[in-house]
């Protein structure tokens, strides 16, 4: 059977975000177990420090192509991740920054492959199949690094073992990318039009990369400040830790559905308008929890979990504008600019998170995130509406 995009990329971002958050989970656990969480510290931070070059990877997409970044980025991220087993300071470093370099580019690099090779109508199904793909390979790697750990407590299992699969299903997302055959759909392909929203490419693309970092910045910023804190969140209202986790594991599988269905709507959106009507719900339903906060745990995981339908869709829209605005021949630097700013705005909101949180609690971390959800749904239209190609 031949798969086309939305196949490939849905499965490979699967396998990818499986061994990812498989790696994710077990390594803090393996390094405190061993004594060596000051050496995962300085090994995480290296991580963010090399992926934090996104831009650079994303230009060497656009040179050598988008499915050939993504095999090769994907190849480092597998040898970094196999080589955090070891826990002395020096080689931690080494396969670290590996790793960092490995999963950025792989990241960014999918942007390019999809950008050259899909239509403008397709765009929706496809990124609806990779956050598909990504959810469901989040969750299974979280459930098995869990269990794997669990299991360890009762002697069943090592838990190196956790470390050790993860690799093995970069290893499989690897080969399963390797085989992919390129895949171009019938059609006039996305950037291919060489309308006025192209040109001039220097002062437009100086434009789109300062709109981009904005946007990436301001996005990280708040996306920091709600999800790290989601299970103090529930436990803070009343609800016991078992609790939380369901409700965040409901979350999930809300957004999974989303992706789902989106996945496999044939006929087209308005990106622009789906972005700010579900992004304004987004911001007007972490308000709503504010005031839900001392009406139990209930009412508050049906809130987040009406929440993270909205989330699901608000990032489609948005992944969809930015293809449109970005120019095919450079998607990767575009892509890579827009992915560095967020991770830096993913750095402050995480600065200042804790000091909210000890400062106003709850109310006051979710207030803050909801103005600031609200805000970004006027500065992405604001900012890109008119660089959208007209239909």
């Amino acid at each position: 059977m031949k798969l086309g995009i939305r196949g490939q990329l849905g499965i490979f971002s699967a396998l990818f975000a499986a061994g990812m958050w498989m790696s994710k989970i077990a390594q803090p656990l393996y390094f405190e177990q061993r004594g060596a969480l000051v050496a995962f510290g300085i090994g995480y931070a290296v991580m963010a420090v090399a992926g934090g070059f996104s831009f650079i990877w994303g230009v060497t997409a656009d040179r050598i192509g988008g499915l050939w970044s993504v095999r090769i980025g994907t190849a480092l991220y597998g040898i970094g991740i196999a080589g955090r087993i070891f826990t002395d300071t020096v080689p931690v470093i080494v396969f670290s920054a590996i790793s960092g370099v490995g999963a950025s580019m792989a990241m960014v690099a999918i942007r390019p492959w999809v950008r050259s090779t899909v239509t403008q109508q397709e765009i929706p199904r496809v990124v609806g199949a990779r956050n598909l793909g990504n959810q469901t390979g989040v969750l299974i790697g979280t459930v098995g690094a869990s269990a794997i750990f669990a299991l360890s407590l009762r002697g069943s299992v090592e838990p190196a073992a956790a470390l050790i699969i993860a690799p093995v299903l970069i290893v499989a997302a690897f080969i399963w990318v390797l085989v992919c055959p390129v895949v171009t759909l019938p059609g006039e392909p996305v950037g291919a039009s060489t309308g006025p929203h192209q040109a001039p490419p220097d002062r437009r693309g100086r434009y789109l990369a300062l709109r981009l970092t904005m946007i990436g910045l301001l996005s990280g910023f708040y996306i920091s400040l709600t999800v790290p804190y989601l299970p103090l969140v529930f436990t803070d209202s009343g609800a016991s830790a078992s609790q939380s986790a369901l409700v965040i594991g409901m979350m999930s599988v809300v957004q999974m559905g989303i992706s789902w269905i989106l996945a496999r709507r044939k006929a087209g959106f308005r990106p622009l308008a789906l972005f700010i009507v579900s992004e304004i719900s987004t911001g007007l339903l972490t308000l709503a929890a504010v005031l839900a906060l001392g009406l139990g745990p209930g009412l508050l995981a049906v809130i987040f979990i009406a929440r993270a339908a909205f989330v699901s869709l608000a990032v489609v829209a948005e992944e969809t504008i930015q293809y449109a605005v970005m120019p095919r021949e450079s998607a990767g630097f575009m892509f890579g600019i827009s992915q560095t700013a967020f991770l830096v705005g993913d750095a402050l909101g995480g600065a200042v998170g804790a000091p909210l949180w000890i400062a106003g609690g709850a109310a006051g971390l979710l207030t803050t995130a909801g103005i600031i959800t609200l805000v970004n749904a006027l500065v992405l239209p604001l900012l890109l509406k008119r660089m959208i190609p007209k239909r």
